[in-house]
């Protein structure tokens, strides 16, 4: 019930650190269509309390890749999109075997929508808040050199909140930063979260 109220109050206001700029000019106005690319610092906290010596830490991922368009909905500005979006971590444990550290990569490829509203602090600068829903495509899981598929995950869902803000470098090309923070269980075992940056240009 907590994750439903959180998802009605957030729905209609980030993700993805959106592809959304404020204009460079004076005037309030939304960009047109768009398209971004970029990545994340991507992470996740487990469900279940892990065990001494194991850890989930935070790795890079990318390319972030979509399309993006503003529009006013009642009256709301709102930036929507859709694009590729992995998520990921890297799983580290106490090896007893070697004696080491082992850390094994995951990726979970994710198909998103979003939708954002922008709101103006400057001529050039934007903060933003939103929504994520998206839809699992597949993965993998990586340990040294050996990288195997993960088939059992696909059609899964996850949905979150994200918030952050943009820079217009001009009025095509901007800059978005910003934090997800996922609400879903995904595979009832990890919740996603991290830091994605994108660069977008807008036609």
């Amino acid at each position: 019930m907590k994750n439903i109220t959180t998802i009605c109050l957030a729905i209609c206001t980030f993700i993805i650190a959106q592809d959304t700029t404020a204009s460079v000019n004076q005037e309030p106005q939304l960009p047109g269509w768009g398209i971004y690319v970029g990545g994340a610092f991507g992470s996740a906290t487990s469900v279940d309390d892990l065990p001494d010596g194991h850890s989930l830490e935070s790795r890079l991922i990318a390319p972030n890749i979509g399309v993006s368009k503003g529009m006013f909905l009642g009256g709301v500005p709102l930036i929507v999109g859709a694009g590729y979006h992995p998520r990921g971590y890297t799983y580290e444990f106490d090896n007893p075997f070697t004696g080491s550290k082992t850390e094994v990569e995951t990726q979970v490829n994710m198909l998103d929508v979003w939708a954002s509203v922008p709101y103006p602090i400057g001529d050039r600068a934007i903060l933003q808040a939103g929504f994520l829903l998206g839809t699992c495509l597949g993965g993998t899981q990586k340990t040294d050199d050996e990288e195997e598929d993960i088939d059992d995950i696909e059609g899964e869902l996850d949905y979150g909140i994200m918030l952050g803000g943009g820079f217009a470098i001009t009025e095509q090309i901007g800059v978005n930063v910003g934090y997800y923070i996922g609400l879903a269980e995904f595979d009832e075992m990890v919740k996603f979260n991290g830091m994605i940056f994108n660069l977008g240009y807008y036609f």
